[in-house]
């Protein structure tokens, strides 16, 4: 399973911080389940191979994807 690494200190948060169900579901279908999981956090997309954005923010989730299929690449994680 491929996971994208947060090079920042883990984020404390209620509810999901990872969602490794997801990899390899559409992605328009993957924001719509961790916005249903965790309303309080808001989605950022980023296509393979993108950089991790700075300042760690501990309301986004990172969803990394590819964007010929439209499919998750890597477990959305809080970041």
């Amino acid at each position: 399973m491929s996971s994208a690494h947060c090079p920042f200190p883990q984020c404390t948060i209620q509810g999901k911080s990872s969602w490794p169900e997801l990899i390899g579901a559409d992605v328009n279908k993957a924001v719509n389940i961790i916005k249903k999981e965790n309303p309080n956090l808001h989605v950022v997309l980023l296509k393979m191979g993108q950089s991790i954005p700075v300042p760690e923010d501990c309301t986004r989730v990172l969803v990394f994807y590819d964007n010929v299929t439209n499919k998750v690449g890597l477990v959305p994680i809080v970041c």
